[in-house]
């Protein structure tokens, strides 16, 4: 460990005395030294000062510092798993893949995060129809070598794309189609779940009754592609009801991309997967109806409950129930038995008379064989301060869960209460049930009985561990096709990660945490300034953004900018990213823009988010050139070019919005142009909505417009080396 510095290293003599070797230096008039004059009086006044500061300052610890954290409503991050997907093949018939099955990269473990059920490698056909007819995806589709548009490169509204399977889809196991999208990273994401964002293209998944002879809606669990406008799954599940489905299809049901999805990859049997391996866990489940009346006739027979985690599957298992005050007492194992199939697990109870009432009052939990000896770390001693050390590192601490229990007077019985934890226990009062992880010193510490309550003394181990995750920080970013083994019974399936793991950090310092935070600060996230709104436009997740522009007092009826405003408005023009030119944002992405504005919305202010205004500039020009110059105009069209476009590569480059076009500025471009001696003429034509051409023949454009580059006509005169000249 480094030393600590010491701040406090100079005595008010010696601060006194530096001040009064400057005086010559800086102030050479200042004669008079002496301890009566005035401003020796402050020099020494401003020296106890800083010999104050000093003194305080080198009494600041880590504690401190976490203080100043806490009131800026900060604390350093804990440690983040790195995130990948992965792929799995080779089955020879459906088989379900558990939530957390371990996969590995050496001695490196990551874990699937959803179940997923891998389809045997069949014959798969693709047919994308649009108006124009319909086609067939040959081939390519699952390696990523021909990547397609699944709506026609127009994807135009009722456009369809229809998948057809060679075997039906197997029911009642949970389904993945990854959708792989061109050009796209995977770290850039619209998070799961996420209501904020409206897709600008909306499709629906249908699927083929064969019975019916129709197109029926297939229900989906989720769909984390968000309607084709990112890479993810669309993740749903064959119910009997829905009899044999052999056909799906996606249809472009409404409004329109800003940018036709085109899609690399369209892949079954992939689930994203994370870092770090789960030694410990339980699943809650719902007991017996509490009133007579509320039972419903198959509650008389055993109670089955099916468990979702891979380690059920080979960890040991225990049972708790709830209790009415909250407290969980361990279930005798004689009223349960374990059944496990070759990726399924259930936990059965014959009797239902001897479960408690109530949701969620039953608890089941898991420990696999190299955590058995850690379950129960420490034993409560009834002192203030305890702390035992952390049993496995490196620890995901968001994953710990800890209880701690104690006989009740007159009883036998051990009743176990869940504890909770908490980053200080400033807020705990006697009854408060935390604990703390000091990740620094490697240690869970209770707290003292006055600010949060201390386990309580017994003769046997009375703290507890029910769930525990360990993983790695940016260890985890591994690259593509690393991850190769896996912990799935006998079966020779193969799996690996078609991209990069991404996000893993590791846990944050309190300094690493302050300087963080004092960029913040720095940055406020507020909506006061255009800066603001348009830095919040650029932070929606999984929104591709290449410019926008914050723009006070305009709204689009306001036709005299700036000399006429709309005071309290502001208008926020938004340019999507996207490769075709001159692109429009979709109104759901307008939507998802206004959505996440409005909370940062000042309560005077009204704002519109617009589109761009693009407008055509074309340019009429008369050179004279140089003769060794001669058929070369299409060097000053391409100088005209690359200076009259919407956006270039970076968020800042790109013409100005509502920046007018100068004939001056036009001279100085092609001026600049090699072999031009001077230009004869220049006229300027322009296109567009609200463009206003002055007398001078410079163009006004709105303030949202931008201008990008026409068709420019260029005359070339030669001019000889006696300055004669002659048109081309």
């Amino acid at each position: 460990m480094l030393p600590l510095p010491n701040l406090d290293d100079r005595t008010f003599e010696q601060l006194v005395r530096e001040a009064r070797d400057l005086i010559p230096v800086i102030f050479p008039d200042w004669s008079d030294e002496n301890v009566h004059d005035p401003g020796i009086t402050l020099l020494e006044m401003l020296a106890w000062h800083i010999e104050m500061q000093q003194y305080r300052l080198d009494r600041l610890t880590g504690h401190h510092e976490r203080k100043f954290l806490k009131l800026l409503g900060e604390a350093p991050r804990d440690r983040a798993p790195a995130t990948t997907s992965v792929s799995f093949s080779n089955a020879s018939r459906p088989l379900l893949i558990p939530l957390g099955t371990l996969l590995w990269v050496g001695d490196l473990p990551f874990e699937t995060v959803r179940p997923v059920t891998v389809l045997p490698d069949t014959k798969r056909r693709v047919f994308v129809h649009t108006a124009e007819g319909v086609q067939e995806i040959s081939d390519g589709f699952e390696s990523g070598n021909a990547p397609f548009y699944p709506f026609g490169p127009k994807a135009e509204l009722d456009s369809r794309l229809i998948i057809e399977l060679g075997q039906p889809l197997p029911a009642k196991l949970p389904l993945s189609l990854w959708i792989q999208l061109e050009d796209q990273e995977p770290d850039i994401r619209i998070p799961a779940r996420y209501k904020a964002f409206t897709p600008s293209g909306r499709v629906e998944w249908s699927y083929w009754d064969e019975k019916d002879e129709a197109w029926k809606p297939l229900p989906l669990e989720r769909d984390e592609s968000y309607s084709f406008h990112q890479s993810g799954p669309v993740l749903f599940e064959i119910t009997p009801e829905l009899g044999e489905v052999r056909r799906l299809m996606a249809r472009l049901a409404e409004g329109a991309f800003h940018e036709p999805p085109l899609v690399r990859r369209l892949v079954w049997n992939e689930v994203f997967a994370k870092q770090g391996q789960t030694l410990c866990l339980y699943e809650t489940f719902d007991g017996i109806a509490a009133n007579a009346a509320e039972a419903s006739d198959g509650d008389a027979g055993a109670l089955r409950l099916e468990t979702t985690h891979a380690l059920f599957l080979k960890g040991e298992i225990s049972v708790q129930f709830r209790r009415e005050d909250g407290g969980w007492v361990d279930a005798d194992s004689s009223l349960y038995t374990v059944e496990r199939e070759e990726s399924r697990a259930w936990v059965v109870f014959p009797d239902r008379s001897m479960l408690p009432k109530g949701g969620k009052s039953i608890r089941v939990i898991a420990v696999s064989d190299e955590f058995a000896d850690y379950v129960y770390p420490a034993t409560g001693t009834g002192i203030s301060g305890q702390s035992f050390p952390i049993p496995v590192q490196p620890l995901l601490p968001d994953e710990l869960r800890l209880q701690v229990g104690w006989k009740e007077e007159g009883s036998e019985e051990i009743v176990w209460h869940d504890w909770e934890r908490v980053l200080d226990f400033d807020a705990s009062g006697p009854d408060s049930f935390h604990y703390v992880i000091d990740e620094e010193e490697g240690v869970i510490r209770f707290s003292d009985g006055v600010y949060g309550a201390v386990p309580p003394s017994m003769p046997f181990p009375n703290i507890r561990i029910i769930g525990y995750r360990i993983g790695t920080g940016a260890a985890g970013n591994v690259k593509e096709d690393t991850i190769k083994e896996m912990d799935f019974l006998d079966h020779s399936l193969r799996v690996t990660n078609l991209y990069p793991a991404y996000g893993g950090a590791e846990a944050e310092t309190v300094r690493e945490a302050l300087q963080r935070v004092w960029l913040e600060l720095m940055e406020p996230r507020c909506g006061v300034t255009a800066e603001d709104l348009e830095r919040r436009v650029r932070e929606i997740p999984g929104l591709r953004v290449a410019r926008v522009k914050a723009i006070p007092g305009y709204h689009p009826g306001v036709r005299n900018y700036p000399e006429e405003q709309a005071f309290g408005h502001v208008s926020v023009v938004v340019v999507p990213y996207c490769k075709q030119a001159l692109p429009m944002p979709g109104e759901g992405m307008l939507k998802t823009i206004r959505r996440h504005l409005e909370p940062y919305r000042l309560l005077t202010t009204s704002l519109h988010i617009i589109p761009p205004a693009y407008i055509k500039v074309s340019v009429r020009a008369v050179i004279v050139v140089d003769p060794r110059y001669e058929g070369r105009e299409w060097m000053v069209k391409r100088a005209l070019d690359e200076w009259l476009k919407p956006y270039g590569d970076d968020a800042g480059s790109g013409w100005e919005f509502g920046h007018p076009v100068y004939k001056s500025d036009v001279y100085e471009k092609i001026h600049r142009v090699p072999g031009v001696r001077y230009i004869q003429d220049v006229w300027l034509m322009a296109e567009g909505k609200d463009v206003h051409q002055e007398e001078g023949g410079d163009i006004r454009i709105p303030p949202n417009g931008l201008a990008f580059s026409g068709d420019h006509d260029i005359e070339f005169i030669i001019s000889d080396a006696s300055g004669r000249l002659g048109r081309r």
